[in-house]
């Protein structure tokens, strides 16, 4: 294409932008629509969207109607990849709020691409600052299927506020509760939220956003990460991934790392413990069978598994989860609990099925933890961290896709290789990642393993 073809085309996708605010709904739905190819991460195009107040127009459209909301949000999905439009949209008055409600509308048809969206803009650190100290308004009035006598208990958020009730309730509470009911469509027949789990792992980077995992509002209630590791074996990459990043960056505080891993499995863990290492080590574990003195050591849930057992698919979560032991075998006391509990003979049967090296060089490095002698100095002095040149949190999984004008992916993403990007996104075409400085703290190591 000459330049004064792109002159050209240039200004008729301009002429199409200012169609945007046409009053006619069908004129602002064609145009939108005729403009949504051109978001897309390797068009020159994109670039015009960040003039003027574009960006902000379309974000309005968003709460239009659905066939239009649909486009505006696919078109913002795309565009976010820049860290610039991801800010603007940020700072936009009440449009965190707004997704938040489309997410947790139990009727909402566009909820899963309202959690794309907030995967993309909470890899933002202040993005996510601000989703930890959101409320949201959520009377009984607000929600149809919510308000009905009839509806049942698991169907519905539990933490309803009461009618007129103008405090809200936390965001983070409501994602949490829909992303944990909504699996499998059980929520909203038009939404599976996996994408939350990346919400979650971007908010985790942040020392606050652990925190919310790993305290509780009550003695008797558990914290939210006890309910994320359920689904380390889910059918869903998106949420398998975020979730495992969750666990990953909730192991950062070296302080609690004694909370997250149980030291023996004759005994319930104690109270306040967070056992990590069933969930951590079942997606690790094959259809190989151990001597009976090796199954003994194992914790119940990883004896006796079937012959159908397949270890994790996606060596990128491997890589994430092996990271976490890493980081527990840091401190002795969770070395000790490995070696009693049986890490070793589950990560020896692994890496002899590994196949990916960057996979394999953690395993070793486990390995080497688990087996060298303990003596007088180790029992004052932790290891030094074994990970020392990734020094931050993982981010969410995977970035939401790039949308076609169908409503469809544009094409099949894989998983992006480990290592530092120049920009605070990837390009779309690849799992997004940002870079973050360390925060220093005694209690406290932080790294980052793009993944």
């Amino acid at each position: 294409m000459t330049s004064l073809q792109q002159k050209q085309q240039d200004a008729q996708l301009i002429e199409l932008l200012g169609f945007l605010t046409d009053p006619q709904p069908q004129v602002r739905r064609i145009a939108l629509a005729s403009l949504l190819p051109y978001t897309a991460a390797d068009k020159r195009e994109r670039s015009l969207f960040n003039r003027d107040h574009y960006i902000e127009q379309i974000a309005t459209m968003c709460a239009d109607q659905e066939l239009i909301a649909h486009d505006a949000l696919s078109v913002l999905i795309n565009l976010t990849s820049s860290i610039i439009v991801a800010d603007r949209l940020a700072k936009i008055p009440g449009f965190l709020t707004g997704l938040v409600r489309m997410i947790i509308d139990e009727n909402a048809l566009l909820s899963d691409l309202a959690c794309m969206l907030l995967s993309n803009l909470s890899k933002l650190e202040h993005v996510s600052m601000q989703l930890l100290g959101l409320r949201v308004p959520f009377n009984v009035s607000n929600f149809s299927k919510a308000t009905d006598e009839d509806a049942q208990d698991d169907e519905r958020p539990s933490k309803i506020a009461k009618e007129g009730e103008t405090d809200g309730i936390e965001a983070l509470e409501l994602l949490l509760e829909v992303f944990l009911k909504g699996e499998g469509k059980r929520y909203n027949p038009n939404a599976n939220y996996d994408f939350l789990a990346s919400v979650f792992a971007n908010v985790s980077t942040i020392p606050l956003g652990r925190s919310f995992l790993l305290s509780t509002t009550s003695p008797d209630a558990e914290p939210p990460l006890v309910a994320l590791i359920s689904f380390t074996e889910h059918p869903s990459t998106i949420r398998r991934g975020g979730v495992a990043s969750c666990i990953k960056n909730s192991a950062f505080q070296k302080a609690g790392h004694t909370r997250l891993v149980a030291p023996s499995n004759d005994q319930p863990p104690t109270s306040g413990c967070i056992d990590l290492l069933p969930q951590m080590l079942l997606p690790l574990c094959g259809p190989e069978e151990f001597d009976i003195d090796v199954m003994d050591e194992l914790p119940d849930a990883l004896q006796l598994l079937p012959e159908t057992k397949k270890r994790e698919p996606d060596a990128a979560i491997r890589l994430i989860l092996v990271e976490t032991l890493v980081l527990l075998a840091s401190t002795r006391l969770c070395r000790e609990a490995m070696r009693k509990r049986g890490v070793y003979a589950v990560i020896r049967a692994a890496h002899l099925a590994e196949t990916v090296d960057k996979v394999t060089e953690p395993m070793v490095r486990l390995v080497n933890l688990l087996m060298r002698d303990e003596d007088e100095s180790t029992a004052l002095e932790e290891v030094p961290d074994p990970l020392e040149d990734d020094k931050k949190p993982d981010h969410g999984f995977e970035t939401a896709p790039v949308v076609g004008a169908d409503g469809n992916e544009v094409k099949s993403y894989g998983i992006a290789e480990s290592g530092p990007v120049p920009v605070a996104h990837a390009p779309s075409s690849v799992p997004a990642s940002m870079t973050y400085e360390q925060v220093d703290s005694e209690d406290e190591e932080e790294m980052l393993l793009e993944v």
